[in-house]
């Protein structure tokens, strides 16, 4: 569509009664709707008219990703016709302001969008702006910070955006905007509240997206539906939507996050190829993006975790070096932890999480995977005591939101004696439950030790035939195979379990659980 040089005469802009009109069609039709309504004025007024211009650009943007490309040249056009006309009402200024941020967002310039929200709540605060204008687009402003604040990785404050500006938002708040905020606000409690709460947010938010089309905005609220999914080892029910879901978002900022699903959801079907295939599209999102804090954060502990399961722990020791995650989101010191579990250092692994529980801010979804490792390597170092004491607390946390995922850090050996002293205690009854439904799975979950070994049948055979204390030409025989064959599974063996000598592989397999023996 032609956008007007700013040069050429300018028409008389629509009065505000009418130009109102046209936002609350598209509350109440939808972007179409609103566009037909724009088109259907002659070409010299409505190619002059700000508000006009804003409203177009605001309809493309929810189309998908490539939206927000098709929103450029109307919201361009608007922002040199408020340069020219110093009268212009702070409401249009700042409307200006929040849609260059979602364009911005869109694209990946997080801190560019987080400059032009903070503009906009300093237009809305001048003492020149109306104050329908500070009631009606302030929490509007406060919102879209909060949701770049989540992308950027910054979620304790992006919380405050998101409450302050749902809780001070009145009716005029489009339900769009009302739906990303409750979904961006789920996905904060996912990461650093608790899942129950984010079940409490997706209560409010899934009523209102039922009730409107399917479109981008809705993606945050599904978002924060599969990371609860995954949290509760239910993932593998969702892979349809999450292909959908896939394609919707394909090219936009929630394209990471579905990501980050994949990586989850290939965990729980133990595909260690999907989760890595899924690591590398991250990868290149995240070059392409500016300020992408939560992005680097989860890339970081998804591809230390693949490593670790792919056994190659002197990679994933790299990675977690490298780490930084002040927030602890991605918990760094409980990834060492585990990788210090998998090489047979119990005392390191205590050690590495020790002021996870001393940190008054650590989240508790990372304080669970923490007590999980904790409870493991307190049982390997005999001191049952403290096991038990974090396998308590890891209980009382899952009870309440019907979390399994944190229980898949800790071998299936170690778990059943965790779950017999604690049937022991005084249990309340959603935590006995949880028991019951862990103890029905925990035969299934010892069939692989620890995520961080992924032995094959034969090398489990090879490795048990070793610790009966055969040696590599006794083991070829009795398998009739070659010894180049037991000593290069051998090899494989030694380097999955991070070992370099037979009697050091014996210990780390036994310590994991790999050997029972």
């Amino acid at each position: 569509m032609t956008v007007y040089d700013p040069s050429s005469p300018m028409p008389g802009a629509m009065n505000p009664t009418e130009a109102d009109e046209g936002w609350n069609l598209a509350l109440s039709r939808g972007d179409a709707a609103l566009r037909a309504w724009v088109l259907s004025h002659p070409t010299d007024l409505w190619s002059e008219d700000i508000g006009l211009l804003l409203a177009m650009a605001a309809t493309y943007r929810w189309e998908g990703a490539a939206g927000a490309w098709r929103a450029l040249p109307y919201l361009e056009k608007a922002e040199i016709l408020i340069e020219a006309r110093p009268e212009t009402s702070g409401r249009l200024r700042a409307s200006a302001a929040i849609l260059r941020c979602l364009v911005q967002r869109s694209r990946g310039d997080l801190f560019a969008a987080l400059h032009s929200a903070d503009a906009a709540l300093e237009i809305l605060s001048s003492s020149h702006s109306d104050i329908r204008d500070r009631l009606d687009l302030r929490s509007a402003a406060l919102l879209k910070r909060g949701t770049i604040r989540v992308l950027m990785g910054d979620l304790f404050r992006a919380r405050g955006d998101l409450e302050r500006g749902l809780r001070d938002a009145d009716a005029t708040l489009t339900p769009h905007k009302r739906i990303e905020a409750l979904g961006f606000l789920a996905i904060v409690e996912v990461f650093t509240g608790s899942v129950t709460e984010a079940d409490r947010v997706m209560r409010t938010a899934r009523p209102l997206a039922d009730r409107m089309p399917g479109g981008l905005w809705t993606a945050p609220l599904e978002i924060a539906e599969m990371l609860i999914a995954a949290e509760r080892d239910e993932l593998r029910h969702h892979a349809p939507a999450l292909r959908r879901l896939m394609s919707e978002v394909d090219g936009s900022e929630f394209e990471f996050l579905a990501r980050h699903l994949q990586v989850l959801l290939a965990e729980e079907c133990d595909d260690l190829e999907g989760r890595f295939e899924a690591i590398r599209r991250m990868r290149v999102i995240e070059r392409e993006s500016t300020g992408a804090g939560l992005l680097g954060v989860i890339r970081m502990g998804d591809r230390a975790q693949a490593l670790m399961h792919a056994g190659d722990l002197a990679r994933a020791a790299v990675v977690l070096r490298d780490e930084s995650d002040p927030a602890h989101l991605v918990c760094g010191a409980a990834l060492r932890a585990r990788a210090a579990l998998a090489i047979g250092e119990p005392h390191r692994a205590v050690d590495e999480i020790r002021n996870c529980f001393l940190d008054e801010d650590h989240p508790i979804r990372s304080l669970t995977y923490a007590a999980a490792i904790d409870a493991q390597a307190r049982v390997l170092l005999g001191d049952l005591r403290s096991a038990d004491a974090a396998f308590r607390f890891l209980l009382r946390e899952c009870a309440r939101s019907g979390a399994l995922r944190a229980f898949r850090k800790v071998p299936g050996r170690v778990l059943s004696l965790l779950i017999e002293r604690a049937t022991r205690g005084d249990l309340d009854t959603a935590e006995r439950a949880l028991l019951e439904v862990l103890a029905s799975t925990v035969d299934a979950a010892g069939d692989i030790a620890d995520e961080a070994i992924a032995l094959s049948p034969r090398e489990r055979m090879v490795l048990a035939r070793l610790a009966a204390g055969e040696s590599p030409r006794t083991i070829a025989q009795s398998l009739h195979v070659s010894l180049n064959t037991v000593k290069t599974q051998l090899r494989s063996v030694y380097r999955k379990l991070g070992a370099s000598t037979r009697d050091g592989a014996l210990e780390r397999a036994r310590s994991l659980g790999v050997l029972t023996t």
